[in-house]
């Protein structure tokens, strides 16, 4: 299949944007994005991305990004500078074309590439606007630094800020299929119940078990309402092997993790809340750590 590959130049602004695409309002994939940078990361994470669309019958829509700091204006090298651009755009596409070669599973599902000169979070919001994409698949490092649990990764800024559901896979994960589908609920109310329909579908893709469960420092003080709010979730996926539990731990993150361990969970699937400035000064987000610490798929959505 011929790769439509497009070029696009957009200025940074330097922000976190929020994705508003609103397409799975029915829960239909049908144009999952996936960055790529031509490292071993997103190429893994382009082939979990292709076995998801051939089930889905979905478009696979590649994006390339970098950020160009532009000379001041009192600066003479303008032409410098679109020289280095068009030899990066040739090197750009000249990848793409070898990504195809080298993917020969790409050529098995509509696909395109775009190239933007952005930030990433940028060129995210502008091709999720433009191509009304239902759900990003990207990839993480195996390793992480210290100074990465307290700014985050790329990946992680792409959880917290975008609209559709994410796929996080680990450069560790070479085959996506989950057979034990791990979802972490924080015990608040879900007001968009729909967004769980993802993970059914994707359960009933592999043949997956899901394991419903909440991270709570004392299970005798749980409520009433708190019980039924795990048997409501569960009662989400009878069409599916299902459990619903508590776990007792200090921490959620840790108590998340080691879930996840002993019940060899082959992917995790969380919501993370919005909480306003001051809380974010002093909470950290739990979904962003498990992102980071975990190495399994992580599928994240917001309401």
């Amino acid at each position: 299949m011929h790769m439509n590959l497009q070029f696009r130049w957009e200025i940074g602004r330097g922000r976190l944007l929020l994705l508003t695409t609103t397409s799975l309002r029915k829960m239909n994939i049908k144009n999952i994005l996936v960055p790529i940078d031509f490292s071993t990361c997103s190429k893994n994470a382009l082939k979990s991305a292709i076995k998801l669309a051939k089930s889905f019958d979905a478009k696979i829509h590649m994006v390339n990004a970098v950020h160009v700091h532009h000379p001041h204006p009192d600066f003479v090298g303008g032409s410098l500078i679109d020289s280095i651009m068009m030899d990066y755009e040739s090197q750009v596409k000249e990848s793409f074309e070898e990504l195809e070669s080298e993917i020969i599973e790409l050529k098995e599902v509509p696909h395109e590439a775009d190239r933007f000169i952005s930030y990433l979070t940028d060129a995210i919001y502008s091709e999720s606007e433009q191509k009304n994409i239902d759900l990003i698949v990207m990839g993480t490092r195996a390793e992480h630094d210290s100074i990465e649990h307290l700014i985050g990764t790329r990946a992680t800024d792409i959880i917290e800020t975008s609209k559709v559901p994410v796929i996080v896979i680990p450069e560790n994960v070479h085959d996506f299929n989950p057979k034990k589908i791990g979802f972490a609920s924080d015990l608040s109310e879900i007001k968009n119940t729909k967004r769980l329909d993802l993970i059914g579908m994707i359960a009933a893709m592999f043949d997956a078990k899901i394991y419903v469960f909440s991270i709570v420092d004392d299970p005798d003080k749980l409520s009433a309402q708190d019980q039924k709010l795990l048997k409501d979730i569960a009662a989400r996926f009878k069409e599916h092997e299902c459990s619903a539990r508590t776990v007792q731990a200090d921490s959620i993150t840790r108590g998340i993790v080691d879930f996840s361990k002993s019940h060899d969970l082959d992917m995790l699937a969380m919501i993370p809340r919005e909480y306003s400035f001051f809380q974010k000064l002093f909470r950290k987000s739990v979904t962003k750590n498990i992102a980071i610490d975990i190495d399994i798929p992580l599928l994240s959505f917001h309401e």
